[in-house]
C-alpha cells in the first residue's frame, strides 16, 4: 500500500513539473512596498513587484503607474505615466538597473486611460534557455466618446525588448463593435516563435476592454 502510494505521488509530481516546464513560467515571489529595496529608483506609485531567479542571476521586477495628473505648465491638460524597472540584485551591493519601460499619456482635456491589464504582468521561460521573460500589458488613451484604447504588450528578454502594439475592442452590454482589433506592428516576428505565438495568445485574452 505504502508503495503504490509513493508511486502515485511521484508520478503526480512528475506530472506537476511536465505542466510547469511545459507552460515555461518561472517561480516567482511578490515582493510588497514596505520590502522594495531602499537602494532602487523609481517612478510613480507601485502597482506590482516580484523577485526571481534564473540562471544568469536575481532579479525585482516592477510596475508603477501615476494615475492622472495636472499636466506641468499647464492646469487645463491632464498626464498618466507607466513604469516598468527590472533590477538585478547583487549580493551584498547595490541593485544594478537592466531595463526600464516608460510610457505615457500627456495633453488630455478628455477622458484618460493609462494602465496596466490585470494580470498580464509575468516571468517566464517560453525558449528554455534559463534566461527569463518578463511580460507586462497595458493601455493608452485619450478620448471623449466610446471608442477602444490603444493595446501594447511588452516582452524583455535581458536586456532585449519586444513588443506588440495596436488598437483593442471594446465591449459594450453583451455587444462587441466590429471596429479595433487591429496590430499595428509585431516585433515578435523578429524573435523565436514560441514568443510570436505567446503574444498572440494574449493578444487576443486582452484584446477586448470591457467599460463599466
Amino acid at each position: 500500500m505504502i508503495q503504490k502510494y509513493m508511486r502515485n505521488l511521484f508520478l503526480l509530481i512528475a506530472f506537476c513539473t511536465g505542466i510547469c516546464t511545459a507552460m515555461g513560467q518561472i517561480k516567482t515571489q511578490p515582493v510588497n512596498k514596505a520590502a522594495l529595496p531602499k537602494t532602487i529608483r523609481y517612478q510613480g506609485k507601485p502597482v506590482q513587484a516580484v523577485q526571481y531567479q534564473d540562471n544568469t542571476g536575481t532579479y525585482l521586477a516592477l510596475i508603477t503607474q501615476t494615475g492622472s495628473q495636472p499636466q506641468k505648465g499647464d492646469a487645463e491638460f491632464k498626464q498618466a505615466h507607466l513604469y516598468g524597472y527590472v533590477y538585478q540584485l547583487n549580493s551584498g551591493g547595490t541593485p544594478t538597473l537592466l531595463w526600464q519601460l516608460h510610457d505615457m499619456v500627456t495633453d488630455c482635456n478628455l477622458d484618460m486611460v493609462a494602465e496596466f491589464v490585470h494580470g498580464s504582468f509575468s516571468v517566464t521561460d517560453l525558449d528554455k534557455n534559463g534566461k527569463a521573460e518578463v511580460w507586462v500589458s497595458y493601455r493608452l488613451a485619450c478620448k471623449g466618446d466610446v471608442s477602444p484604447s490603444d493595446l501594447k504588450i511588452i516582452m524583455h528578454e535581458g536586456t532585449t525588448k519586444y513588443a506588440m502594439r495596436g488598437v483593442g475592442k471594446i465591449k459594450l452590454g453583451h455587444g462587441i463593435p466590429d471596429d479595433g482589433g487591429v496590430i499595428n506592428s509585431n516585433e515578435f516576428k523578429k524573435g523565436p516563435a514560441v514568443f510570436a505565438q505567446y503574444a498572440g495568445k494574449l493578444w487576443d485574452k486582452y484584446v477586448v476592454e470591457r467599460m463599466q
